[in-house]
């Protein structure tokens, strides 16, 4: 149970945290079984491609290259309207088409992993000026991601392919794609290679900082103390101006049931990253066995509340009363109990995605009022099974 729990709160941060243009977003299980993983692309940095998938696009805005033209370069940035980092990334890239365009760079956005036209014309619409570079819609299945996305090995969104004369120079996420960068690729010679060069590094870098924060989750799933502590180490050889230490050090301290200490790093936390933290602290806490310190506890909540009282979700406020409520702070608790429910039914159905219900939280908080609210546990089993009873039945096999 302590599973499903993390996976409906790591749900409502993913929420919280859409504005950080970072990361990428992996589609769902569909189609997974013909996409090659990364090491197994034949579609690589080198490799030749031509212009005739473009022709089999639909494009929404403006239109796809007939043909290679000699030294310009070409940017197709895969993107779709669900994907968070996706959308946090187009102010950049739009940014690039109005400084370069008559330069010699062409951007194409191709929205891909997508089900249905409508939504996509609309959110372009909507851009405007904000997305004036030329996109095509594809739609699941499509001929791009057929013949560039699945021989390319990839696997999540935001990515953009970097074409000069006829051959791939770069596959990255397109928030790499600096200005430093994109006159490098126009210059050509050197230049371009020194910039191709310079982002290869930071790849494998990245690669390794992965492996290190695998480790690191691990670690921090058993309150390893020395695995926490050696990921920590690792990262700092790696980057060690890593957006991850703070977050990382922040764990080493709870892990090592050093309260006081933890209590006081809340307010050192940065502001990119901190609702992350807190809250992955916040599921451990909720859960822990521990006898954990009721300031730390209210510390904890307190500071996450403010902002998910107009930001965050159901799910968000109801994580915050529990918190509260395991701190004592009772009345407090019960108002941010109320707010989760009143959130909950007030929040619209959204068709074709996994909707909370609103019954739980309702629940939730009329027990809290008699002084006898759910355990974490209880509460993430009566969602889940509300969830269930919503789904739709399987198909039955034909007989």
């Amino acid at each position: 149970m302590k599973v499903i729990l993390s996976l409906l709160v790591s749900a409502a941060v993913c929420t919280a945290e859409t504005a950080v243009p970072a990361g990428k977003v992996v589609p769902s299980s569909e189609g997974a079984s013909k996409r090659l993983k990364p090491e197994e692309a034949t579609l690589n940095v080198g490799s030749a491609v031509t212009t005739d998938v473009f022709a089999k696009l639909d494009w929404v805005q403006g239109s796809g290259p007939k043909a290679w033209e000699p030294g310009k370069v070409y940017i197709f940035e895969c993107w779709a309207t669900w994907c968070g980092p996706c959308i946090a990334a187009i102010p950049h890239v739009n940014e690039l088409h109005k400084k370069y365009a008559e330069k010699g760079l062409i951007i194409s956005g191709i929205n891909v992993w997508e089900d249905g036209k409508d939504k996509v014309v609309e959110f372009v619409k909507k851009k405007g000026d904000g997305m004036a570079y030329n996109v095509a819609y594809t739609g699941k299945g499509g001929a791009f991601e057929t013949e560039w996305l699945n021989p390319a090995g990839v696997t999540g969104i935001p990515h953009a392919f970097v074409v000069k004369d006829g051959k791939i120079l770069l596959k990255t996420h397109p928030m790499q794609l600096s200005d430093e960068v994109i006159e490098a690729f126009l210059a050509g010679g050197d230049a371009q290679k020194k910039a191709i060069d310079g982002i290869a590094a930071k790849q494998a870098a990245q690669g390794k900082i992965s492996g290190v924060m695998r480790a690191y989750t691990q670690a921090k799933a058993t309150n390893d103390v020395e695995g926490i502590a050696k990921a920590i180490s690792d990262i700092k050889e790696l980057d060690a101006e890593s957006p991850y230490l703070s977050m990382m050090g922040f764990d080493l301290l709870i892990a090592k049931k050093d309260w006081a200490a933890a209590e006081a790093a809340v307010a050192a936390l940065p502001e990119q990253g901190r609702l992350m933290t807190l809250f992955g602290s916040a599921r451990s806490l909720l859960v822990s066995k521990d006898e954990v310190p009721a300031s730390f506890l209210k510390t904890v909540a307190t500071t996450l509340a403010p902002e998910m009282e107009s930001r965050g979700g159901p799910m968000e406020n109801q994580m915050i009363a529990a918190l509260l409520w395991k701190a004592g702070e009772k009345e407090t608790a019960l108002k941010a109990a109320k707010l989760a429910a009143e959130k909950a039914t007030s929040a619209p159905a959204t068709p074709g995605r996994m909707n909370i219900p609103a019954a739980p939280f309702t629940s939730y908080a009329e027990a809290m009022e008699k002084g006898t609210p759910p355990t974490a546990e209880e509460f993430a089993a009566t969602v889940m099974a509300e969830m269930k009873k919503a789904s739709p039945p399987a198909p039955k096999a034909a007989e």
